[in-house]
């Protein structure tokens, strides 16, 4: 499998990622810091189902709670804001998603609504007209 986080890379975002982690508890995870970030690239590189994650990463649920554990806490935030403050990293201030390839239904954006051709109701005149019926 191909990996997205280069040695390099590791040297600087490894020790943002411990100091950004906010829960200390609990026995330590079965999957290395790296590895469970290399599994979150994979998911966003990829768009696979959390369950189809390869069992190289581990439990597929034990990468999600991980994942919402640390969107829950903060610490994600904590570490992207740690390593655009980091000079390592020269003037990367923000990382975008182009949002190009991301299909939304046409009533998202407010388009009129697919109906049917008008029908007029007749009915009120058709009743008042017609002679009255008796059981």
């Amino acid at each position: 499998m191909r990996y997205m986080i280069t040695d390099e890379l590791w040297a600087i975002m490894g020790p943002c990622a411990k100091q950004a982690k906010r829960y200390k508890c609990g026995k330590a995870p079965v999957l290395p810091e790296r590895m469970f970030f290399e599994a979150v690239l994979y998911l966003a590189r990829t768009g696979v189902p959390w369950r189809d994650l390869p069992s190289e990463f581990g439990a597929w649920d034990a990468v999600y709670n991980r994942f919402r554990r640390r969107i829950a806490s903060g610490s994600l935030t904590k570490l992207f804001e740690l390593l655009t403050d980091n000079p390592d990293f020269g003037d990367v201030k923000r990382v975008l998603i182009d949002a190009t390839n991301v299909r939304a239904h046409r009533c998202a954006a407010g388009a009129p609504k697919k109906r049917g051709p008008r029908r007029i109701k007749v009915l009120v005149g058709a009743v008042a007209d017609s002679p009255a019926k008796s059981c």
